[in-house]
């Protein structure tokens, strides 16, 4: 057989890039093709435009041979248990937890899950969410996992792929590891910690049911609402203006649109007033006070400093003059973690707080969210954003600072975080195997109830236990 001769070149010529490389028995010589099927010692290879050939299979080498035997029978396997509707009940770092669904017999559109939990293996094919259902889709199987939950237990559960050629690699590569010990053929898979997110920030209602907010407070979300008497509701992400910071969204709540744009331009030095509004319970916003400064700075390129003292726990707000109009508006995204394993706060901006705003944005720069470019590159406003309103919100500052706080609304941004915990020992069945370069994990009893640390020299795998069972040692402290 001629392996560079014109069978080759027909695959070259049929199609430049080819799934897999196979080696010829003697390691000298290579041809590639995708894996069509193995029988009676013939093997199938097709190149992209689906044209086929077989080949003696004891042509190609031994690791070649073990892979085509290995496709046989994940392939098999695959067309056996046909398409799968399955819904995703959590996301793990190295893939999807499933389970099967189907549709009930008397309600169209209903779907039940039911069966053992598996994991399907991460797939640019397969970018889904929690609670999503994908449907109709060919599973190849990758060896057995076992999947260690936040309570403790363990289960073995299958993993399989979308691809077969990863499935069957994976599945090569277990076994390898492994090296013919059971113990370690079912690699671990755990089950991570889901934080939930929630950033608020300021919202400015611009009418008609259009809003400005801070870009920074969408990053990465998956809900996003505006809390507006007492409820929360669904808003859309119309534009995101990255180099302005500013983001606008649609929601079914329409508010009485604020005046946002001065009279005057602003002038270096000028006397200002801070209103900074602030969450207590994260709905609703507390009165601000007012703090006074000037205008120290002023840059080309819409924004400006002040030196008026700025409560670093809001949210965001407003600069006032002396007559009540608004000169410029700030943005300052809270977040804090919700959930039984955490509350501590975290920032959504590596920016420090600040007493001296250096990213106040002038009013009329607001304007520039409403306006895109055509293809033609002329600039023309966004369908049924109105334009800002421009004048005072009177000459008493106390009603300008209720005006303006009635005027604002608070938008709620949600995204999951999933961090995965250390692998825990589970009692009666030995430490849990730590990861590929780590240090052991966990703890073991004596006879005697006392505990050691995986790092103490009387540790024992065999003699599992959790960290508040038995005394600790005097050595390792337990």
């Amino acid at each position: 057989m001629r392996w560079r001769g014109c069978l080759f070149l027909v695959f070259m010529l049929h199609t430049p890039m080819l799934a897999r490389e196979w080696r010829s028995a003697d390691g000298a010589r290579t041809l590639e093709g995708r894996f069509g099927g193995l029988k009676d010692g013939k093997l199938l290879l097709k190149d992209n435009s689906g044209r086929a050939v077989a080949h003696p299979v004891t042509l190609f080498s031994q690791d070649d041979q073990q892979f085509a035997q290995q496709a046989q029978v994940t392939l098999e396997a695959a067309e056996k248990s046909g398409p799968v509707n399955m819904q995703i009940d959590q996301l793990l770092p190295e893939g999807f937890l499933c389970r099967v669904i189907r549709e009930m017999p008397d309600q169209k559109g209903a779907w039940l899950a039911s069966g053992t939990p598996f994991l399907v293996m991460r797939s640019d094919d397969f970018a889904m969410e929690r609670g999503q259902k994908a449907m109709k889709k060919t599973l190849y199987h990758a060896g057995v996992r076992t999947f260690h939950a936040l309570d403790g237990t363990s289960t073995p559960i299958n993993a399989y792929s979308l691809a077969l050629e990863e499935a069957v690699n994976t599945a090569l590569q277990i076994q390898t590891a492994s090296g013919g010990d059971p113990a370690k053929l079912a690699p671990q898979v755990l089950e991570p910690v889901i934080e939930t997110i929630i950033t608020r920030g300021l919202g400015l209602p611009l009418g008609k049911g259009f809003f400005i907010t801070e870009a920074a407070l969408l990053k990465d979300a998956k809900t996003v609402v505006l809390h507006h008497a007492g409820k929360d509701v669904p808003a859309k992400v119309v534009k995101t203006d990255v180099k302005l910071g500013l983001a606008l969204l649609s929601c079914a709540v329409e508010m009485e649109q604020g005046r946002f744009l001065p009279r005057k331009p602003l002038e270096l030095g000028q006397n200002i007033y801070a209103v900074a509004l602030t969450s207590a319970t994260g709905k609703t916003f507390s009165t601000p006070p007012l703090t006074k400064g000037i205008i120290s700075r002023l840059s080309g390129a819409g924004g400006f400093e002040h030196d008026a003292a700025i409560d670093e726990k809001s949210v965001g707000g407003y600069v006032i003059g002396e007559k009540g109009d608004v000169l410029g508006v700030f943005f300052s995204a809270q977040s804090r973690v919700q959930g039984k394993r955490s509350s501590t706060p975290v920032s959504s901006s590596d920016k420090p707080a600040a007493k001296v705003l250096a990213d106040c944005l002038r009013s009329e720069t607001l304007e520039k969210l409403a306006v895109e470019k055509d293809k033609d590159g002329k600039e023309r406003r966004l369908p049924g954003v109105p334009s800002l309103k421009s004048g005072t919100n009177g000459d008493d500052l106390a009603l300008t600072v209720e005006a303006l706080k009635r005027a604002s609304v608070i938008v709620l941004a949600m995204r999951e975080e999933i961090k995965t915990p250390q692998p825990k020992a589970i009692a009666g069945k030995g430490a849990a195997t730590p990861p590929a370069g780590g240090p052991p994990t966990g703890w073991s009893i004596s006879s005697s109830g006392t505990r050691h640390n995986s790092k103490c020299r009387f540790y024992n795998a065999a003699n599992a236990c959790q960290a508040a069972d038995g005394k600790p040692c005097k050595v390792c402290g337990g």
